[in-house]
């Protein structure tokens, strides 16, 4: 028996460019996953046993701290002796929004799981929920092949579930429906614990801790913020159909706020524009793009080359006022944002001379902008 639902995860927008080839206001695969619709079936993956599996994770954001995610890492632990005693291969965990951080980042974890020869995908999803009795947790596992492309998950494509409010007791009747499958196995080196993966190398080029000179007279190029299109609103209900329209209405009022604090780059030249390649901004006359990663402080940190440090607790963002800046520390797992520019031919990278990230993509962006601005000493 087959039954289809919608597929919904929360997550952080982006905006996002692509590195090599697409430039993107946001990263379609990315939001896209909060909207995708995959076919449910009673039966496990036939081949779940025999091939390797990667693990996405997805939590809310602590009770304690709003800044920091929950302990993702706790949770993974947790399931994946589980998964071990049921013989899956979970060989690499990521945090969701991690994979989708950057285009970039997004690029070279695809590619290095297409390559680890990854053939299914368990998407463990925390979630806390509202009840008569008060605030508590709800879990689903989700498994699913692994599409080989930067989307991780095609629309439509066959899927197993399980969900409720007691994880170990979820975890205990994917074991049974495991043993009921009868499958084929042939894992036996299974790590004993999980594996993370949150960073990566994002510099395509060279890594440049300033920013680019040349922007005083060229035009920079910001992509704007996508809107998810639905190619046949005749295969989706209604219900679906009006989620899609609420995430264009908080597009478009993103977009809104995107050029209100673009106008306080003048008097630098910039445009703004909804898709374009990087080789179409090249042709087009334009040498440099906006781009933007979303993460901890620390995993951003790592992706544009800074160095860290494994005693520091706080990372101290520059922050501009209305007065000048001031010092604002964060916890180094702070979910932030932080804008740099790459030169889309030789992929160079100015990540800026001061620590600007932030807890909002706008002040993210406002910071860069003035820092950007005083240093190249434009009024």
């Amino acid at each position: 028996m087959k039954q289809k639902f919608h597929f919904f995860l929360f997550m952080t927008l982006g905006l996002l460019l692509s590195s090599y080839g697409q430039v993107e206001a946001q990263m379609v695969g990315a939001d896209a996953m909060q909207f995708k619709e995959l076919v449910y079936h009673d039966n496990l993956p036939k081949y779940l046993l025999s091939t390797k599996t990667a693990v996405l994770v997805s939590t809310p954001r602590s009770e304690e701290d709003p800044r920091l995610r929950s302990n993702w890492k706790e949770l993974s632990e947790f399931a994946h002796k589980y998964f071990r005693q049921m013989k899956i291969d979970a060989i690499a965990y990521y945090y969701l929004d991690d994979v989708f951080a950057n285009v970039r980042q997004n690029e070279i974890f695809y590619t290095e799981m297409a390559e680890r020869e990854i053939k299914y995908l368990i998407l463990l999803d925390q979630k806390r929920v509202e009840l008569d009795s008060g605030t508590t947790n709800y879990y689903r596992i989700t498994v699913t092949s692994f599409n080989d492309e930067s989307s991780f998950v095609s629309q439509g494509q066959n899927a197993w579930k399980i969900e409720g409010y007691n994880l170990m007791d979820l975890l205990i009747e994917m074991n049974k429906d495991v043993v009921r499958a009868e499958m084929e196995m042939s894992n036996y080196l299974i790590p004993e614990f999980p594996e993370f993966f949150n960073s990566t190398n994002i510099i395509g080029g060279r890594r440049i801790p300033t920013y680019a000179m040349d922007l005083k007279v060229e035009t920079l190029v910001v992509p704007r913020f996508k809107k998810l299109m639905v190619e046949d609103s005749s295969s989706v209900d209604q219900a679906y159909l009006s989620e899609v329209a609420k995430y264009n209405r908080e597009v478009d009022r993103k977009n809104r706020k995107l050029e209100q604090i673009m106008e306080t780059y003048s008097p630098l030249k910039y445009k703004l524009t909804d898709e374009v390649t990087a080789k179409a901004i090249y042709n087009d006359g334009h040498q440099f793009a906006l781009m933007r990663i979303d993460g901890t402080g620390k995993m951003i940190r790592e992706s544009l080359g800074y160095e860290t440090n494994t005693g520091e607790t706080d990372y101290v963002t520059l922050k501009a006022g209305l007065g000048g800046s001031y010092t604002y520390p964060l916890p180094v797992d702070a979910v932030v944002s932080k804008y740099y520019v790459q030169h889309v031919f030789t992929k160079d990278v100015y990540v800026g001379l001061k620590w600007d990230a932030d807890l909002t993509w706008e002040e993210a962006l406002q910071n860069f902008i003035f820092h950007m601005k005083d240093i190249l000493r434009v009024k």
